[in-house]
């Protein structure tokens, strides 16, 4: 039984290379007026991290963790620098696939900067809702009062406009937190023209655009440099593991691999679920749940849960 699991587990496992070290850059978004700019002094820290790191004049930074290989979990715990706020807000608690070849591309916004643009693309969007409000009121009043529609077709009227113009209010803030976080700096067309929207206070057409054009794997890849960071590291990651059944001696050395292409599949599986390519993670949940079968057992609390997962994903 033993020989059997060994040869089983030769089948999937590769050896991993040894990188401490995760580069990575931090930089400001990019403006209308203004492109981004790289950003010194940002303290950051990653977990496992004895000391944080910064960034240097260049915007540059190196995560050394003892320990840490190519293919292993990489959580950003915190960046911090007075004054600015991550763009994205969910990278911190993240888990992203460490790599000595893909850089992590860190973008940071002027708190101040992203207040001034929210206030006035809200005072922009209430000043354009409350004027069509009362045009189209006047319009409806007119028309009652020239008795071209009945008085029930009015109150009906009446409260199409009401239930629009409260919808369009509630866009608002979601809108304007939107505009100013765009990375003008990776800007494409279909960005641009929901922008433009926003600028010119057309909600209603901005938000028609982001829920008809953008469908959730897009949404993700709208911004070509994320989209590009993110395919690297998916690939990065799916090459160590089809290397898996090539190294059939690997886990004879050490058991600590065997380990780490579980972690690994689940980590890849994670970025898959991200991008909504639910097979792929699939396959990658159930390469790690045959590991974890294997190293602990069918009723381990690793294997268990795992199962779950790929209920979940499957649903």
């Amino acid at each position: 039984m033993k020989k059997m699991a060994a040869i089983l587990l030769l089948l999937l496992f590769a050896e991993i290379g040894f990188s401490q070290t995760q580069k990575g850059c931090v930089k400001t978004i990019g403006r209308p007026d203004k492109p981004g700019e790289v950003l010194t002094g940002v303290v950051i820290q990653a977990q496992g991290m004895v000391n944080p790191v910064i960034s240097d004049e260049e915007g540059n930074f190196n995560i050394s963790i003892p320990g840490k290989k190519d293919g292993d979990a990489l959580v950003i715990m915190s960046v911090r620098k007075n004054g600015y706020e991550l763009k994205d807000p969910d990278l911190k608690g993240r888990q992203l696939v460490c790599s000595s070849r893909v850089p992590i591309m860190i973008l940071m916004i002027d708190k101040k900067q992203l207040e001034a643009d929210r206030q006035r693309i809200e005072e922009k969007a209430y000043q354009v809702a409350e004027d069509n409000y009362q045009k189209r009121l006047a319009e409806l009043e007119k028309r009652q009062k020239e008795h071209q529609i009945t008085t029930e077709k009015y109150r009906q009227e009446l409260n199409d406009l009401e239930n629009k113009y409260e919808q369009y209010l509630s866009l608002i803030g979601t809108m304007a937190d939107r505009y100013a976080r765009t990375d003008y700096d990776q800007l494409d067309s279909i960005d641009y023209q929901i922008n433009i929207c926003i600028e010119n206070g057309e909600l209603d057409k901005a938000d028609s655009l982001i829920h008809t054009i953008f469908d959730p794997e897009t949404v993700l890849e709208r911004n070509r440099a994320a989209k590009q960071e993110i395919q690297e590291r998916i690939a990065f990651a799916q090459s160590v593991i089809d290397k898996a059944a090539a190294d059939k001696e690997a886990i004879m050395r050490d058991l600590e691999y065997a380990q780490r292409i579980a972690a690994l599949c689940d980590n890849l599986a994670n970025e898959y679920i991200n991008l909504e390519q639910y097979d792929k993670a699939l396959s990658c949940l159930e390469k790690s749940l045959e590991i974890k079968t294997i190293l602990y057992g069918e009723d381990s609390d690793e294997s268990i849960l795992t199962r779950q997962k790929i209920k979940e994903v499957k649903q």
